[in-house]
């Protein structure tokens, strides 16, 4: 009755107290052989995840691929590509100082390293673009243009290796770890059945 005057809910205290021991009851823990509620979905779930994250893995493979075909478009001086016309080269203009092309290769290449190992240090999750090979591929352009990519194939090459291996090695590691993370909740939701 005082709490009818109380709250204005108007339940009986015999209502209250089923609603209570039934809220009780779903908070309980279930035993270990009894399903889960919902453990199928949830299971499709951690398969997916697990299927997303292999494909991942492999992701950083395929920029690398695509880094050494244009590598070894660039070790033969672009010679598949037709030759661009005076009036392209006329609209992009004179192409930057060799000095400065390199000096923004080696700039690039060391940031490159160096974020890639502080995301490791931190455990970020790792980027998974064609960042690299783009910026790779702009260098070879930017010495192709300038007359000098047959003297500094080699640098783009190692810094390109460099910077987008380390950066493979990261998201293979990540991803496995987390495919481990993900198998163990699996086995632990099958071993719960």
């Amino acid at each position: 009755m005082f709490l009818d005057v109380l709250f204005g809910l108007g339940f009986k205290h015999s209502e209250l107290a089923g609603k209570k021991e039934l809220m009780m009851s779903q908070t309980e823990l279930k035993p270990d052989k009894q399903p889960v509620p919902g453990s199928d979905e949830l299971r499709y779930r951690i398969e997916m995840r697990i299927r997303r994250l292999e494909r991942v893995s492999g992701y950083g493979l395929w920029s690398m691929l695509i880094f050494l075909l244009i590598s070894f478009a660039a070790f033969d001086q672009f010679s598949i590509l037709p030759e661009l016309s005076d009036e392209a080269i006329e609209i992009l203009g004179v192409s930057p100082p060799v000095e400065l092309i390199s000096l923004a290769l080696v700039i690039y290449a060391f940031s490159g390293i160096i974020r890639t190992l502080a995301s490791m240090s931190r455990n970020i999750k790792p980027h998974m673009g064609l960042m690299h090979t783009a910026f790779f591929t702009g260098f070879y352009t930017f010495y192709h243009l300038a007359g000098a990519l047959q003297d500094n194939f080699w640098a783009i090459f190692f810094a390109g290796i460099s910077v987008m291996g380390l950066e493979n090695y990261y998201l293979w590691s990540y991803s496995s770890e987390a495919i481990r993370k993900e198998r163990a909740l699996l086995d632990s939701l099958q071993g719960g059945r």
